[in-house]
């Protein structure tokens, strides 16, 4: 069977959870994929501070769950337990993990969500029009693959997941990870002492001193190449 890892973030866990088991899991086991669940039920109160969701509490939670793994799709409601806090809110906390993960948008009102959007901006008023426009650059900013209903959002996950064309940076973390707890003693000064799970971690988050690390790691390895295959 091939593992998947997916993400959904809902303040209706269990529903979710159903959902997911008969419109996801269901359809991929058949194809030899089975897709691990990680739910983030933001109505959790150990994930909250005065009964209101606490976004670092969020954040810490997904990074603990998702350490040492390949997370190939997430999932989040845009309307969420808590007024002050929305879908977008906690995508920019999942961006700062995984930057290159695809993630869904999805709501039960979609239509009234981007509908108030555009009410706001034919308020007229100044604040109303930035307020509008603030909240369309929160969404791009975010780099969702799509703002979907509700009912739909199942239907695109199962598209991702059974999809297995890694790319060379995939496969390459993939292959990492299975030494993730080996710890790195050269070739790059920065990471002496960190397992090559931490190093991985690093890969993900797209950090200066991991792509460093990488073009480091690609000038050596075709410095070797060329070496094996040069003509004695």
């Amino acid at each position: 069977m091939i593992e998947k890892t997916c993400l959904i973030v809902d303040d209706e866990a269990a529903y979710q959870k159903r959902v997911f088991e008969t419109s996801v899991a269901n359809n991929l086991r058949p194809k030899g994929i089975n897709v691990n669940l990680i739910l983030v039920d933001t109505t959790d109160k150990d994930l909250q501070t005065d009964e209101k969701i606490d976004l670092k509490k969020i954040k810490l939670y997904i990074e603990d769950k998702i350490k040492n793994l390949k997370l190939d799709v997430v999932a989040c409601d845009y309307e969420l337990s808590s007024r002050d806090v929305n879908g977008i809110d906690v995508i920019r906390e999942i961006r700062a993990l995984r930057p290159k993960t695809k993630i869904f948008l999805y709501s039960g009102k979609y239509e009234k969500v981007i509908g108030d959007i555009v009410k706001e901006i034919q308020k007229g008023d100044q604040q109303s029009i930035n307020s509008g426009i603030q909240a369309i650059k929160n969404i791009y900013s975010s780099r969702i693959e799509e703002f979907l209903e509700r009912n739909d959002y199942s239907t695109r996950l199962v598209g991702v997941l059974q999809n297995n064309n890694d790319s060379i940076d995939d496969i390459f973390i993939k292959k990492i990870r299975e030494y993730s707890e080996l710890r790195f003693k050269s070739c790059y000064p920065i990471f002496e002492g960190k397992t090559l799970g931490e190093i991985t971690e690093e890969i993900e988050k797209e950090t200066h001193s991991s792509q460093k690390f990488l073009e480091e790691l690609v000038e050596q390895t075709v410095a070797y190449l060329i070496k094996t295959n040069q003509d004695e």
